[in-house]
């Protein structure tokens, strides 16, 4: 009986022989990329506080949106132009290159971080915000646009876990290293050092794309077949020649397929409710840390020891949590656990409209999404067509984001001047609306998802022509267990 229990528990944990070199490079490749994104985040805010002033936080997410539109435009067309592992060589080759461009201008002694004067002519730290937008935005869209290509339903119940654990280890790491040696630093030092940590960064990016390297070369190529369906659609799908006005209109075309597709519309609406919710709550903290950390190392320190504290909760419920109740509960029920787990952290600050509650209610809602939502999400996209998983999930994803957190602005803007436990309240309020619409939308979602999965149908497929049969035919995904 105790053996029994023992081989089923630890097959909650498993990976097949033939998978485990897919599993390990693409949580490396994630693992490398996070450790960068780790060291950059806390740099974000503390970097444009001190040069820029923390009140035009709002106001920067407002231009952002503006700024990313033709990077979105961009990526559109590179979708056409390039194959599916190449984007994600030109995401982190590209910031990679301009992290060391940025890494000049900080260490500059006038333009860089060791002038303290703050200013709104302080360009380098607006270059520097839109260049950390830049790189938030298109962070998880190229990397899971890329896993969603290159695993079927059943891969991502039994793996998707394992990437984001990967990912977790590096934000921990690089957190970690990053809060111990500001602490040690003097003031002084702490000023030299942050530029060569933004350096850093981009060498864990240089090392992501090795990492992509040896996935495409040493993986078997049937392994990285993915959703059998769509990839024999794309095997046989002629390419077609445009013209220029054509070439102009598939720039677009994510957008336009978001608009008229109501399952990409839905995907699209759980991104924004998300992101307006985090960007209330990260406005109230960036206040706080501001006011508590009169430096640009100390408020650094802070943000790097709440993205490791988050970082770490992450790996935990990853690791114990997202493989075995993905495999135990399936995919469809698994959607519902985080909007239930956001409207009880929600809960909890109206009840306790406290500093602390209020921080950690944030590290809550922003370990549980990286850990168990993220994953579980990026499932809805396997089961869609490459316009689907690359074009429209750049608009769902980046535009979202940049277009919710502009949203999360306004209503921070229009809250100036009210009282604190007001702007609380109705922060609150806001958040626990928006997540009562998610989980209305997410029973939808989860329906047409079973419904195309066991019907081995192609979401967002308008051609005619159905893909060939294959022999190599992948086992039914049952997503409610």
């Amino acid at each position: 009986m105790l053996r029994k229990l023992y081989a089923q528990r630890k097959a909650l944990w498993s990976i097949k022989k033939e998978y485990r070199l897919k599993v390990f490079l693409l949580s490396l490749t994630f693992l490398l990329m996070s450790a960068c994104l780790v060291i950059w985040k806390p740099l974000k805010y503390s970097i444009f506080a001190k040069m820029v002033g923390p009140t035009y936080v709002p106001i920067a997410k407002l231009y952002s949106l503006t700024f990313l539109i033709p990077l979105i435009l961009l990526y559109s067309k590179l979708v056409d132009w390039l194959r599916r592992h190449h984007l994600l060589y030109c995401f982190t080759i590209a910031h990679g290159i301009g992290g060391l461009i940025l890494y000049y201008f900080l260490s500059h002694p006038v333009y860089g971080v060791a002038n303290t004067q703050v200013s709104t002519s302080r360009y380098v730290g607006w270059a520097f915000y839109f260049f950390m937008e830049s790189f938030d935005a298109f962070f998880s869209t190229t990397f899971w646009s890329f896993a969603d290509s290159v695993n079927n339903p059943k891969d991502a119940k039994n793996y998707y876990g394992f990437f984001v654990s990967g990912s977790k280890i590096g934000g921990i790491l690089s957190a970690g290293a990053l809060y111990i040696i500001l602490n040690l630093l003097s003031v002084s030092n702490q000023a030299l050092f942050l530029p060569r940590a933004f350096l850093f960064g981009s060498f864990m990016l240089f090392a992501a794309a090795i990492s992509l390297y040896f996935l495409v070369k040493k993986v078997p190529e049937n392994v990285m077949h993915g959703y059998e369906a769509v990839y024999q659609l794309e095997k046989h799908k002629p390419k077609e020649k445009m013209g220029f006005i054509e070439s102009l209109k598939s720039a677009f075309d994510g957008l336009f397929i978001m608009v008229r597709n109501p399952y990409v519309l839905g995907i699209f609406s759980l991104v924004v409710f998300y992101e307006i919710i985090v960007a209330i709550f990260d406005y109230l903290v960036v206040l706080q840390a501001n006011v508590s950390n009169p430096t640009i190392g100390s408020m650094t320190a802070f943000y790097a020891l709440y993205y490791f504290i988050f970082n770490l909760i992450g790996l935990v419920i990853s690791t114990l949590g997202t493989t075995p109740i993905l495999r135990i509960l399936g995919i469809r029920l698994s959607l519902f656990i985080f909007p239930c787990l956001c409207m009880v952290m929600l809960l909890i600050t109206l009840l306790f409209p406290i500093t602390w509650v209020l921080f950690w209610a944030l590290i809550g809602l922003r370990a549980f999404n990286y850990a168990l939502n993220h994953p579980t999400k990026e499932v809805l996209y396997i089961p869609t067509t490459k316009a689907i998983k690359f074009k429209a999930k750049t608009w769902t994803d980046a535009f979202g984001s940049r277009i919710a957190k502009s949203f999360g602005s306004i209503f921070n803007m229009s809250l100036k001047g009210m009282s604190h436990t007001f702007a609380l309240f109705s922060s609150i309020i806001a958040s626990l609306g928006l997540t009562s619409c998610w989980l209305v939308i997410i029973y939808f979602l989860g329906k047409k998802l079973q419904t195309a999965i066991d019907n081995k149908q192609i979401i967002g497929d308008t051609s005619s022509s159905k893909p060939p049969r294959t022999t190599n035919t992948p086992e039914k995904c049952t997503l409610n267990v």
